[in-house]
């Protein structure tokens, strides 16, 4: 039995899908990957904390490959990007965001990613029934479209996951003012590039992000 087998036989409640099924193609597509092998080891050096997830937006050694450099070109069309991580332990929707630009992932532990379509989104509400879970085998690298709601990674062992992310430069920094009770999209604008709803169970409710998530918040057991 392979891991997506595992999974999907754990949690037969939620919509589990590989990359590389055709059920993916209107959330994202798998790219090219130079220099994989420089790749996984800059990855595997960031590490992965004992409890909950780190992001960090930007990694210096991650920036230097060679194969961000192609991402730059591949996916951003020559953009001012940053190459970071998001590592951790996670296992819960919580929240889902969009970026009006591509994101890029990439990981050497596999993992799940809780996606849904910009048209799931109706009047700044995502019902949970409609987020889908992808598996990302080890070293595949993916782009997810511009707009499709997504959120930190769920791991699909107990030692955590590690996860790429690259995105337009910019992309999370902090804005100078959010206003969740601002009308229509702008009431969404978390950070710079970066627009949020969450579950009302959510460490992100708690911080006064927009709560927009009705249903159940998924968890990816293992």
């Amino acid at each position: 039995m392979n891991t997506l087998e595992q999974l999907r036989k754990i949690n037969p409640d939620l919509p589990l899908f590989a990359v590389t099924d055709p059920e993916f193609t209107p959330y994202g597509r798998i790219l090219p990957c130079a220099d994989r092998d420089a790749l996984s080891r800059a990855l595997e050096q960031t590490g992965i904390p004992e409890t909950g997830n780190r992001y960090v937006a930007s990694d210096t050694a991650l920036e230097a490959l060679s194969a961000i450099e192609t991402v730059g070109k591949t996916a951003f069309g020559g953009m001012p990007i940053q190459a970071g991580f998001c590592n951790g332990r996670g296992f819960t929707l919580n929240a889902e965001e969009y970026h009006k630009c591509s994101e890029v992932n990439y990981s050497t532990t596999g993992l799940v990613l809780l996606l849904a379509l910009p048209s799931d989104l109706k009047d700044r509400t995502l019902d949970a029934k409609d987020v889908k879970g992808f598996y990302l085998p080890p070293e595949t690298l993916v782009e997810i479209h511009p707009r499709v709601l997504h959120f930190a990674p769920c791991r699909i062992r107990e030692s955590g996951f590690n996860c790429l992310v690259v995105l337009e430069r910019g992309t999370n920094a902090p804005l100078e003012s959010v206003d969740t009770s601002a009308p229509g999209e702008a009431g969404l604008l978390w950070m710079q590039n970066k627009w949020l709803l969450c579950h009302p169970d959510s460490p992100q409710a708690e911080k006064g992000a927009f709560v927009g998530i009705t249903g159940e918040n998924l968890t990816v057991r293992i």
